[in-house]
């Protein structure tokens, strides 16, 4: 039985040629985003960084302690203790050896906005080693953690507290992951910042227990909980997580669609074929087995070389992934075994189940089908394709009205994708069904052209599995394509609709990534004349209710009552802004019905600090953008900085001098100024760039996929309709005329296909639309007609050209040695 599978193989070596390449790619792609995210979930970075070498670290309280609603203890980390009381540090020193660890904003020209400094003694217990020069040893000198070499021996500006000062680089060390550095010396650090913000100390523990008093002493594992990264990167790898799951997820789909179809079609092919063995004595289980056979000995070979092609261009893909900052530079995908069995198993599974469909009716072939000679009346539906297509099409239908109550999943495509492929998979599994009343509509004009046109509209109709074959990659990629461009844009679009909706402000001052506003900067802005002006800084909040008991945790705003009603417009469903003051809390409905919460309701809040406040929840707002958030009064900025600040100009203001003043008092720092319209359509701007950055990547191997399976089925197909065309030669046509008609039945698929993939991406973006309509009210959004129509055009097009050539190809030769050839 190998033997005559290995034999048939290589007969029909062109049909298997175009599954072996499907299976190939698809496997090598699934085995590169399998590596990647493996990668990501694997990322051993757990335990201390920065303290690694530190025996014991003496810090302010790290944890805030609470109960669950079993009464067990749960704690939460602090996220911006004090500084430690200049007693307990002399106290310290007393025990024995302490390094004094100090940490303060240090941002170097076109340095990220969460640069830090530190005294370079602390480097002796971090990771940090000289990969240059030497270490500062002058008020004026520097080590930049991570630098370039070629900056050692330059002056550079450097930025602390809204002061620039001058100082040369001398050293710089290798990069780390958990922070971008700038160290000094000690006696610079002290000078810079004379708070410590924690101890290392060498000397004995139960002395250096006794002098810390009430701090915390944190040795072990424990001492990350004094790191500012406490997730191991985490993080840092939601972006690669995310693009990587989501086009793992995308691409497997439509892989494995393709080359399940792939497969069935091939078989199918073969029915006549398989007729043969059954009238010289084959059994139904022997031709089941013959099949299943030569689709393991294929899928095998194919899927070990298409592990080959992802383990090679592994290293492609994290180099494009950290070149576009969707993953850290430290950010590296190594080959290991088991993505790649993962990717490996998914091949193989998906040629068999895709033999396996059309296995079973391959054994029930009648001996008398040898001798039929028209193949294209066969059912193309079968029921299984026909369940799991509505189950998929249902389900995705759910999903989509599932999103009108939860409008903030249409917001993020990383979690609105299931409901294009779920969609667009359900409208591609039943295109043999649909495809027939969308056939009839798409040649309906071919009827009334002539008998060329009429023999074109009646060979689409007939040849059911071959143009449903055609028709499907294409639904999968204008569905998607329609889907998966627009979706983007229209987030956006709602997004920057609604936030215009709620902002009162004429401008905005907003920080760079990670760096917040100066206390000097900030206060030029409030003194300004005539405007007023909202500082919001951000910070998660502990709440609790009776006996501790832990209720959520709630991202927040520390904000001045007063400027937050003068400079937002806030949808308030229940209670009222005018009791808003230093007791009290605003949330968004959603999330106090989570919590379990109302209006007038009283929460205790742990604030970022670790002291905690009594709260009265004074009002709930409506539905928003921005999804979870919450009001506190800026009494409870808890030693945070704002990293934006609202101003809104007073009636009869000069807009043009408030905008110079702003401007004046953001020179040099780390901040950007703009009118609040601009800055929200440069925030559109922002995400759609980003997402639609995401998506294409996806959409490009979807596509690509998808024109591989057109091509593959067309270059399939051509043999075995040989006799066919031969004959339509013989009763008068040319070649040219047979090539006409061919490329014209295979443009009348692609069309119908098309027809049926725009209908697939109406449904996704319409069930996207009425989501954002509840949360941002009535928006336009403009749909990417040429990016779709160009997907639409490249589809017809290779399939037009495939199907030409390809039938060129095979016609070659004397037409009455064509019309008489076997399959």
């Amino acid at each position: 039985m190998v033997r005559l599978a290995l034999a048939t193989v290589r007969a029909r070596a062109v049909s298997f040629a175009g599954a072996f390449l499907a299976l190939a790619l698809g496997v090598g792609i699934i085995a590169m985003m399998t590596l990647a995210l493996w990668a990501v979930g694997t990322t051993d970075l757990s335990g201390p960084q920065r303290y690694a070498a530190a025996p014991a670290v003496v810090t302010q309280p790290v944890t805030y302690k609470l109960t669950d609603d079993d009464g067990d203890p749960r704690e939460f980390p602090i996220a911006r203790p004090g500084d430690l009381p200049a007693r307990t540090v002399s106290a310290l020193a007393a025990t024995g050896r302490t390094v004094e660890d100090r940490s303060f904003s240090a941002r170097l020209p076109g340095g990220p906005g969460d640069q830090v400094g530190h005294p370079w003694s602390t480097a002796a217990f971090t990771p940090y080693r000289l990969a240059s020069g030497r270490a500062p040893r002058a008020a004026d000198e520097i080590v930049v953690g991570g630098g370039d070499a070629a900056l050692v021996g330059k002056r550079v500006e450097v930025a602390v507290g809204g002061t620039f000062a001058g100082y040369r680089v001398v050293g710089v060390t290798d990069l780390v992951w958990f922070e971008d550095a700038v160290f000094f010396t000690d006696a610079e650090a002290r000078r810079l910042a004379p708070g410590v913000r924690a101890v290392v100390a060498y000397g004995p523990l139960d002395r250096v227990r006794s002098a810390a008093g009430p701090a915390s002493v944190l040795t072990g594992d424990a001492r990350l909980l004094a790191e500012a990264d406490q997730e191991g990167g985490r993080d840092q790898l939601r972006d690669a997580e995310g693009m990587a799951g989501t086009s793992l997820m995308i691409v497997a789909f439509v892989a494995v669609f393709v080359v399940i179809a792939t497969f069935a079609f091939v078989v199918d092919q073969r029915r006549r074929e398989l007729a043969l063995f059954r009238t010289i004595g084959a059994t139904p289980w022997q031709v089941r087995r013959m099949v299943l056979l030569e689709a393991l000995l294929l899928a095998s070979v194919a899927s070990a070389l298409g592990c080959l092609v992802g383990a090679r261009f592994a290293a492609l893909l994290r180099d494009f992934m950290v070149d576009r900052d969707i993953a850290p530079a430290w950010y590296e995908i190594d080959v290991v075994w088991p993505p790649l069995l993962i990717a490996f198993a998914a091949g193989l599974l998906s040629a068999m189940l895709g033999t396996a469909a059309v296995s079973w009716k391959a054994g029930r072939v009648k001996p008398a089908e040898a001798l039929r000679e028209a193949t294209g009346s066969r059912r193309a539906l079968t029921p299984v394709r026909l369940v799991l297509g509505v189950a998929l099409l249902g389900l995705g239908l759910y999903r989509s009205v599932s999103a009108v109550d939860s409008p903030l999943t249409a917001m993020s495509m990383q979690n609105y994708f299931p409901v294009p492929v779920l969609i667009v998979g359900g409208c591609a599994l039943l295109t043999p069904l649909l495809l027939r009343p969308v056939l009839f509509l798409a040649s309906w004009p071919l009827g009334r052209l002539g008998a060329g046109a009429m023999i074109v509209r009646e060979g689409a109709l007939f040849a059911g599995r071959r143009t449903a074959s055609v028709a499907a990659p294409v639904v999968l990629a204008l569905g998607l394509g329609g889907a998966l461009l627009t979706a983007p844009v229209a987030a956006g679009d709602a997004g920057a609709a609604g936030l215009r909706a709620q902002a009162r402000a004429d401008f905005t001052m907003v920080a760079d990534d990670g760096a917040t506003i100066g206390a000097a900067t900030r206060e030029k802005v409030l003194a300004l004349p005539g405007v007023r002006a909202a500082a919001l800084t951000p910070g998660e909040l502990r709440l609790s209710g009776a006996k501790d008991r832990y209720i959520g945790t709630l991202s927040s705003w520390a904000v001045d009552p007063k400027a937050l009603a003068a400079t937002q417009d806030l949808k308030i469903t229940e209670g009222s802004l005018d009791r808003f003051g230093d007791r009290q809390l605003v949330l968004d409905e959603d999330t106090a019905a989570e919590f379990g919460i109302k209006a007038g309701d009283e929460v205790k809040a742990g604030l970022p600090d670790g002291t905690a406040v009594n709260l009265t929840v004074a009002a709930l707002t409506g539905p928003s953008v921005l999804g979870e958030t919450g009001y506190v009064s800026a009494a409870h900025a808890a030693g945070g900085e704002p990293t934006r600040i609202d101003v809104e100009v007073g009636r009869g203001g000069d807009r043009a001098a408030v905008a110079a003043a702003l401007r004046e008092a953001a020179r040099d720092q780390p901040v950007e100024v703009a009118p609040m319209a601009e800055f929200l359509d440069e925030v559109r701007d922002d995400q759609q760039e980003q997402a639609r950055l995401a998506t294409l990547i996806v959409f490009a191997l979807a596509l690509g996929y998808a024109l591989l399976a057109i091509a593959n089925t067309l270059v399939m197909a051509a043999p075995g309709r040989r006799r066919e065309l031969a004959a339509l030669n013989l009763t008068g046509a040319t070649r040219g005329d047979t090539l006409k008609y061919v490329a014209a039945e295979t443009a009348v698929a692609a069309v119908a296909g098309g027809i049926l993939g725009a209908v697939a991406a109406g449904l996704v973006v319409a069930g996207q639309r009425a989501a954002l309509t509840k949360l941002a009210g009535g928006f336009a959004f403009s749909v990417p007609w040429g990016a779709v129509i160009a997907v639409g055009a490249a589809c017809a097009a290779v399939a037009v050209t495939v199907a030409v050539v390809a039938t060129r190809f095979f016609l070659r030769g004397r037409l009455l040695d064509l019309a008489g050839k076997g399959e």
